[in-house]
């Protein structure tokens, strides 16, 4: 029987601490000074984290990551600007699928999901393509939980005069970004990942020099980035009602990471990837990545006896849900694997209990008859809710 309250190992949204629950329980005005204090502590916090100094500020943005991304690639983008976006998973693709929805130009250097961006790679082609202003790459992509190499890609960008666009939605919070020391010109994220809040407000860190009506161009009003930013300084104000709720529990979850620190985050979540590794090992599991660039963000396991394909994933899926376990609820099919996520508040004793739910899973599989049908049949049966 499903509990109650399913447990996340889900790349975002989280499990969440109690604290940063019961802090949605007040009710603020938007246009109040209580909130505008809350908005204060977001954005010093988040440049905080980021070792970002006063040439940089922090742009609150209403909705999920997606929409900070469409946000700063639609300011900060003119007509004549040109983009090379790395790809080596679903994430540097959605950049590249926004930028053809609003007809910017850009071009896609891919990589297998498995591989980091090849710097390399990079450099010939920034070298043979002198039209090329931005560079655009995922510094954790959690289609396989590969880290690229952020601070390499950010030292070549700048060696080139070209201007830096780093998707930090998985990685913020748990692996180190110093701007400092590799600076950035935009740098994405989101509350609902490492932060540990719950979805509704994403961010981007912006270089103050590029905030410029030069620099900018409004093509939406929702996106509009630069103005986001004029209201805050000018007021302290969101300009269009912001979800006050989460951006208290934003407020939360940024104080736990302060007492926490990246480090020991990181060190948390590793603990977790590393009991996940171990726990599935016997049972055929095995992560599609080489350890030396497995992030302790998600892990992508693989096992093609038993979850070769979608069909038996469903069944796996199926099988974790009814023990009240929530794992990525998707199937890579060119990889043939799938995702649990090693973020949030996630209990070593979940992991247990996921390990001892595979076993069980492996049992049934693995007697004669236990491989054929069980998708349809999971597919028919009436779905559970919590």
């Amino acid at each position: 029987m499903i509990s109650s309250y399913p447990r996340l190992l889900t790349p975002g949204p989280l499990a969440l601490a109690p604290e940063v629950k019961a802090s949605m329980q007040s009710d603020l005005g938007s246009r109040d000074a209580a909130f505008r204090q809350v908005t204060r502590d977001i954005r010093q916090w988040i440049l905080e984290f980021a070792h970002a100094g006063p040439d940089y500020t922090a742009i609150p943005m209403q909705g999920s990551g997606t929409f900070a991304i469409e946000a700063a690639l639609t300011t900060f983008l003119k007509d004549s600007d040109k983009v090379l976006v790395c790809a080596n998973g679903v994430y540097g693709e959605t950049a590249a699928k926004i930028l053809r929805r609003h007809r910017l130009d850009h071009v896609v250097l891919s990589r297998p999901i498995t591989e980091p961006i090849a710097v390399r790679d990079v450099a010939a082609r920034l070298a043979a393509d002198p039209a090329i202003t931005h560079l655009y790459f995922v510094h954790c992509e959690t289609t396989s939980g590969v880290l690229n190499p952020l601070p390499e890609l950010l030292a070549l960008a700048r060696s080139r005069g070209i201007t830096s666009v780093v998707d930090s939605m998985s990685a913020f919070g748990a692996i180190e970004v110093v701007a400092e020391r590799d600076p950035f010109d935009i740098l994405i994220s989101s509350g609902n990942k490492c932060l540990e809040a719950p979805p509704g407000i994403a961010f981007a860190i912006i270089r103050r020099s590029l905030l410029t009506p030069e620099q900018t161009v409004a093509r939406t009003y929702t996106l509009d980035l630069h103005d986001q930013w004029r209201s805050f300084e000018e007021t302290g104000e969101w300009r269009s009602t912001p979800p006050t709720h989460v951006a208290q529990a934003l407020r939360a979850g940024l104080m736990g990471l302060r007492q926490e620190t990246v480090t020991g985050r990181h060190a948390r979540y590793a603990a977790i990837r590393d009991r996940l590794i171990t726990g599935l090992h016997p049972f055929g599991f095995a992560p599609i990545l080489r350890t030396e660039v497995q992030t302790p963000i998600c892990v992508a396991f693989r096992n093609d006896e038993l979850v070769p394909d979608a069909l038996a994933f469903t069944d796996y899926y199926q099988h974790l849900r009814n023990a009240g376990l929530l794992i990525y609820a998707r199937f890579h099919e060119a990889s043939r694997s799938f995702r649990i996520g090693c973020i949030g508040q996630v209990d070593p004793t979940w992991v247990d209990e996921l390990v001892e739910a595979t076993r069980r899973f492996s049992q049934a599989r693995r007697r004669p008859g236990g491989g054929v049908g069980l998708g349809q049949r999971a597919a028919a049966a009436p779905e559970r809710r919590p």
